[in-house]
């Protein structure tokens, strides 16, 4: 089964056919019954896990959906070769932190018996799991972060916090759609260095520069040097050196908006890696999300707490 992106076939159209020409076909029939069932299937799937020997996964929605497919571990392991392009060793950074890019700014998590020297990532002998996150552009995702980071004369920083998987990459993707467009658009710098923010999502008049390949800190150094941006996008921050590198940039007048994983903001103010940020006053505005019954996502603006307020 040869599958395009524009192929109505296509089980998954958010991913191209380069990603799923390497699953086997009971697969991608599976994928394809299920996507026929389901109501809006397009828009609800999020993720599909692969596991060897075990069941593979739909995330559709809040919902796990599971699929009568078990993959072998040679499987696996030739899916996470392919999409490696035969190469696992030019992705040893990316498989330190757990992950493989894929095209179309999404990437797949895996997961196994991992080598390690001096308590450090260093390869990988066996793949047992395998996620696949699906990204896709959602209207108005960053329309509460826009008013949110305008309101404050594009001059303070913007945090968006949110657990695991509820969409804090899809609304920096829509927020730097957004404020890199338009009549008066603002020069934005985003540093992808897991390859999700990258791709065609901003339009072909969009005043964006992209830092790929690179640390965070690194990325955020560079572009404040040599892009004189009006401000840097960054997602999931949380590393000291990263800390570190925005409290530099911003003391510079260069507003940073990023995400972060965290259920509340009084948690992220007491307990946190990004403390000393939220407690320098680094950000002048914050966005939650949260998972809604529906299995859809809540953005909400969020007060910091009153004793830290100002």
């Amino acid at each position: 089964m040869t599958l395009s992106c524009s192929d109505p076939r296509d089980p998954v159209p958010a991913l191209c056919s380069s990603v799923f020409r390497r699953l086997p076909d009971r697969l991608l029939r599976e994928i394809s019954r299920v996507r026929e069932a389901s109501v809006g299937f397009d828009d609800i799937v999020r993720e599909i896990r692969l596991h060897a020997r075990r069941p593979a996964f739909l995330l559709l929605g809040g919902r796990m959906a599971a699929l009568p497919v078990s993959l072998t571990e040679e499987e696996l392991s030739a899916f996470v070769r392919g999409i490696a392009g035969g190469s696992l060793y030019a992705y040893l950074d990316c498989i330190r932190e757990g992950y493989l890019p894929l095209p179309g700014g999404s990437r797949a998590g895996i997961a196994g018996d991992f080598v390690t020297e001096n308590g450090r990532i260093v390869g990988i002998r066996r793949v047992e799991s395998v996620v696949i996150r699906i990204p896709r552009a959602v209207e108005d995702a960053g329309e509460l972060a826009e008013r949110v980071f305008r309101r404050e004369g594009c001059r303070r920083g913007l945090l968006i916090f949110a657990p695991p998987g509820c969409g804090k990459t899809t609304v920096l993707r829509d927020l730097g759609r957004r404020l890199s467009n338009g009549p008066r658009p603002l020069r934005t710098a985003i540093v992808d260095c897991r390859g999700e923010l990258s791709g065609d999502w901003y339009g072909e008049g969009a005043c964006v520069d992209l830092l790929t390949g690179c640390g965070k800190a690194e990325g955020i150094a560079v572009a404040t040097r040599t892009l004189s941006p009006d401000v840097i996008l960054i997602d999931e921050i949380g590393g000291a050196e990263e800390v570190a590198a925005i409290r530099r940039v911003e003391s510079g007048g260069v507003p940073i908006v990023a995400t972060v994983h965290g259920s509340s903001l009084e948690r992220l103010f007491a307990d946190s890696p990004i403390s000393p940020l939220l407690r320098a006053g680094i950000f002048g505005g914050f966005i939650g999300i949260r998972r809604a019954p529906d299995g859809g996502f809540v953005r909400y603006e969020a007060a910091p707490p009153r004793d830290k307020a100002g």
